[in-house]
C-alpha cells in the first residue's frame, strides 16, 4: 500500500506526528545535553514558523516521540516536520556518535478530528514512560520536561548550534596563516539560547492561566491511571545510563491509524481525503504531462518541481 499524502481538512487541524529512531534503537535517550540539543532544534523551528506553528504537548521514550500540534496548512507542517527530523537527527547523532539515518521512516502523521480524540491522545502520550516501564510517574522522566511545562509553567529552555556558520567560522579559519589562526572554533562559539512555548489544546484555549495547570495536572492523572507503571521500574537513573546504540528484545509493531475519530466523523474524514486524493492524482497526471495550471488541490502540498515539468 502506497503512503498516505500529505492533507488537511482546516486550518490548525490538530495532529499527532509520531518519529521512531532507525532500528528501534535508543537514540532519543535522554540526557542533560540532549534533552537541551532537542528544545534547541524545535525551538528553532518555532522560531523560523511563529504563529503558523502550534506544539500543544510531546513525549515519547528513549526511541520514539510523540508530538501532538497544529499547523497553518499542510506546506508549513511538512516544512517544520523536515527541518525538525532533519536537524534532531545531526545533532543527536553527532552527541551519540550515529552517522547514519536516524529515522525508520517518514513520520506518522495522525489527525485528530475532535476534542475528545484529542484528550485521549493528550492521555496516551503523556502516559508513554509509565506504560514502557520507565518510571513509577509520569514526571520523573529524566527527558524534556514537557509535563512539567504544562503543570507548572516551567521554561523549556535548550540550545541551538547554527552549524552553517560554524562551518564558514572554520573554512575562514584554515584560510589564514599559522600565525593568527588563534583558537579553532567550536560548538560553543555558535551556540544560541532557543524557548519552546507551548499552547493551551483548542478545548482549553478560553481557560485561565491556573485553570489551565489544573488541568493539565489531571491529566496527567488519568494517564498514569491508564497506563500505571509496572511493580519494578527502570527509575530515571537506569535510563540516564541506557546504551544509546542498544535496542529493545521486543518491540511493539502494528500500523498507524490515518485518523483519531469515531463514528459520522470518522466517514467524513475519509471521504474528504478521498476526494483530495482523487484531485491530487490527476494535477500529478496533468503535471507530468506538461499541462500548465494543474490546479492542485489547497489541502495538500503542491510538489516542488525544479526546470522543466517532468515528462510521463
Amino acid at each position: 500500500m502506497s503512503r498516505r499524502l500529505r492533507f488537511q481538512t482546516r486550518e490548525f487541524e490538530p495532529v499527532e506526528l509520531t518519529w521512531r529512531c532507525a532500528q528501534r534503537r535508543f537514540l532519543l535517550r535522554p540526557g542533560p545535553e540532549a534533552n537541551r540539543r532537542i528544545v534547541g532544534v524545535i525551538g528553532q523551528a518555532m522560531r523560523l514558523h511563529g504563529d503558523d506553528v502550534r506544539i500543544f504537548f510531546a513525549g515519547g521514550t528513549c526511541n520514539h516521540i510523540h508530538i501532538v500540534a497544529a499547523f497553518r496548512d499542510a506546506e508549513v507542517k511538512a516544512a517544520w516536520t523536515c527541518h525538525v527530523r532533519a536537524n534532531l537527527s545531526k545533532e543527536l547523532g553527532d552527541l551519540y556518535g550515529w552517522p547514519g539515518a536516524h529515522w525508520e521512516q517518514r513520520s506518522s502523521d495522525i489527525h485528530i478530528v475532535d476534542d475528545s480524540a484529542l484528550y485521549d491522545r493528550l492521555v496516551y502520550v503523556a502516559g508513554q514512560a509509565t506504560r514502557a516501564g520507565l518510571v513509577r510517574r509520569a514526571a520523573d522522566w529524566p527527558g524534556v520536561g514537557w509535563i512539567p511545562a504544562v503543570t507548572e509553567g516551567r521554561r523549556l529552555v535548550g540550545v541551538w548550534y547554527d552549524r552553517t556558520r560554524l562551518y564558514r567560522m572554520r573554512q575562514a579559519w584554515g584560510a589564514r596563516p599559522a600565525s593568527r589562526r588563534g583558537r579553532y572554533p567550536t560548538l560553543a562559539d555558535v551556540a544560541e539560547v532557543r524557548f519552546v512555548a507551548l499552547s493551551p489544546p483548542p478545548m482549553w484555549a478560553e481557560v485561565g492561566e491556573a485553570e489551565l495547570r489544573a488541568k493539565w495536572r489531571a491529566l496527567v492523572e488519568v494517564a498514569e491511571a491508564r497506563f500505571p507503571a509496572p511493580p519494578r521500574v527502570l527509575g530515571a537513573a537506569g535510563v540516564l545510563r541506557v546504551e544509546p546504540h542498544d535496542r529493545p528484545v521486543k518491540s511493539k509493531r502494528s500500523p498507524a491509524p490515518a485518523v483519531h475519530a469515531r463514528g459520522r466523523a470518522l466517514s467524513m474524514w475519509w471521504a474528504a481525503y478521498r476526494a483530495f486524493e482523487s484531485a491530487y492524482r490527476r494535477a500529478m497526471k496533468a503535471l507530468r504531462a506538461g499541462i500548465e495550471g494543474c490546479g492542485f488541490p489547497a489541502e495538500g502540498c503542491r510538489p516542488v518541481c525544479r526546470g522543466a515539468a517532468p515528462s510521463g
